[in-house]
C-alpha cells in the first residue's frame, strides 16, 4: 500500500509538471519586433507622390532634383530628417548619348540638327560621340551607324549592345545586304526595280506594332529650327524651314513673339498655333529664343521620295515594321523599316547632304523610339521605393513612372 501510494503522488507531481509547462507555451510572452519606421516612411513618400501630383508638380520633380527640392522646402517634410529622390523610368531619358560610326563631318550635322530639343517644356540634350564597331562605348545609348558597312566582323558586338537594352540605327543605301546585316535589321534586297513615288508613313494598328512609337514621335515631337542669318538692322534672325521640296523662308520677331514665313503672303505665327503652309499641317510649339523656335508636324503627311536605289523587302511579310514606305498600302517598298523597336534601317537621306527639316524629324523619330530608357542610378542599400504611374500630355501623350526613393540618412 505504501508503494502504491508513492506512485499516485509522482504521478501528481508528473501532472502538475506537465500542466504548467503546457501553460508556459500556452501563454508564454511573445516578443513582436514592430515595422513601424518602415511603414512611417512608405506613407509618406506616397503623401509626397500624391501632393506633387495634385499640385501639378510631379512631372517638374520627376525630372528635376531641383524642382523637387523647392516642392519639399515649402512644407514641413523639409524638417524631417529623411533622404528622398525621384527617379523617372520608361520613358526617353534628358541625355541620349548617340555613338556615331560616321564621319567628322557627318557627327558635326548631326550635332547641330538635333543638339538641343524641348519636349512637354523640360530640355533633352541629346550627344554624338564617335565610335567605331570594335569596341562600342557601353555609357551610350543608340549606335548610328553610316553605311553601308557589312556587319560580318562585328556581330558579336552589336548583339551584345542590343542585349543590353540599347538601340542600333543605320543610315545607308544598299546594293547588296551580308547575312549579318539582314538578321539584325529583319531586311533583304528584292531582285525587282520599282519606280520611285512620294514617301508615306505607315499606320499602325495597335501600340503594340513596331512602327508606333516613331509614327507618334513623328508627329507630335517638335523639332527645333535654327536660324542661319542675322539682320543687324532689325535685330532679326533669319533662316529656311525646308520640307518636301519646298524651301520656306522665314524671320523670328522676338518682340512681338511671332515666326513669319514668306510664302506668296506673310504667314505670321505665335506660339502653340496650328497653321499651313503649301497644303501641310504645322503647329509652332515653342519660341525658344531670338534665334529658334521648334515645329510639330501634323497628320497627314508624306515625303518627296529619298529611296535611292534601295529595293529592300522585308524577310517576314510583316509591314508593321514598316516606318516609311514608298509604293502603294497594298505594296509598300521600305524606305525605313524597324525590327522589334530596338534596330532600325532608313534610306540615306542626306547623301548629298541636303537634308531637309521633315527627313531630320524623321530619324530623330527613330532616335528616340531605340534608344535605351533605362536609367542608371546609386544610391543608398536600404532605400524603399514607391512606384506611380503619371502622364504628362503638353507636347505628346507621355506615359512614365515616377519612383520615389525615401530612407533615413543613416541607413
Amino acid at each position: 500500500m505504501a508503494l502504491l501510494g508513492q506512485t499516485t503522488i509522482l504521478e501528481a507531481i508528473s501532472a502538475i509538471i506537465l500542466l504548467f509547462t503546457a501553460f508556459y507555451f500556452i501563454f508564454k510572452p511573445l516578443s513582436v519586433k514592430d515595422n513601424w519606421q518602415t511603414a512611417d516612411l512608405i506613407t509618406l513618400g506616397r503623401d509626397i507622390l500624391l501632393s506633387l501630383d495634385f499640385t501639378g508638380n510631379l512631372y517638374n520633380a520627376s525630372f528635376s532634383d531641383v524642382a523637387l527640392k523647392n516642392f519639399v522646402d515649402k512644407t514641413s517634410i523639409s524638417k524631417e530628417s529623411i533622404f528622398l529622390y525621384i527617379r523617372p523610368e520608361e520613358t526617353f531619358k534628358d541625355t541620349i548619348i548617340v555613338a556615331a560610326n560616321c564621319t567628322q563631318e557627318k557627327i558635326k550635322r548631326f550635332s547641330e540638327w538635333y543638339g538641343l530639343l524641348v519636349v512637354n517644356k523640360r530640355y533633352i540634350n541629346i550627344f554624338f560621340i564617335p565610335t567605331n564597331l570594335t569596341k562600342i562605348p557601353e555609357y551610350s545609348d543608340v549606335l548610328l551607324i553610316c553605311g553601308p558597312i557589312n556587319l560580318t566582323d562585328y556581330n558579336t558586338n552589336i548583339l551584345q549592345y542590343l542585349s543590353s537594352g540599347k538601340g542600333i540605327i543605320e543610315i545607308a543605301n544598299f546594293s547588296s545586304i551580308d547575312p549579318i546585316t539582314k538578321t539584325i535589321f529583319g531586311i533583304t534586297i528584292s531582285s525587282s526595280s520599282q519606280p520611285n513615288t512620294d514617301v508615306y508613313i505607315n499606320i499602325p494598328y495597335s501600340t503594340t506594332s513596331d512602327i508606333y512609337y516613331p509614327y507618334k514621335f513623328f508627329y507630335n515631337i517638335p523639332l527645333v529650327i535654327n536660324s542661319t542669318q542675322f539682320d543687324s538692322s532689325s535685330g532679326r534672325f533669319y533662316g529656311n524651314f525646308t520640307f518636301r521640296n519646298y524651301t520656306i523662308p522665314y524671320e523670328i520677331d522676338f518682340v512681338s513673339k511671332k515666326v513669319n514665313f514668306k510664302t506668296n503672303t506673310i504667314v505670321s505665327v505665335s506660339e502653340r498655333q496650328s497653321f499651313s503652309l503649301n497644303g501641310y499641317n504645322f503647329f509652332l510649339s515653342y519660341i525658344l529664343s531670338n534665334s529658334s523656335f521648334s515645329i510639330s508636324f501634323k497628320r497627314t503627311y508624306n515625303f518627296t521620295s529619298f529611296r535611292g536605289k534601295n529595293n529592300v523587302v522585308l524577310t517576314d511579310n510583316n509591314d508593321q515594321r514598316i516606318f516609311l514606305y514608298e509604293g502603294s498600302p497594298t505594296s509598300k517598298i521600305p524606305v525605313a523599316v524597324l525590327n522589334s523597336s530596338r534596330a532600325a534601317w532608313i534610306a540615306d537621306f542626306d547623301i548629298y547632304n541636303n537634308a531637309t527639316h521633315d527627313q531630320k524629324l524623321a530619324l530623330l523619330s527613330l532616335i528616340l523610339t531605340v534608344s535605351g530608357k533605362k536609367y542608371y542610378y546609386s544610391e543608398p542599400y536600404s532605400v524603399y521605393k514607391i512606384s506611380y504611374l503619371d502622364v504628362e500630355n503638353y507636347d505628346i501623350y507621355e506615359v512614365y513612372k515616377a519612383t520615389l526613393g525615401i530612407t533615413y540618412p543613416s541607413s
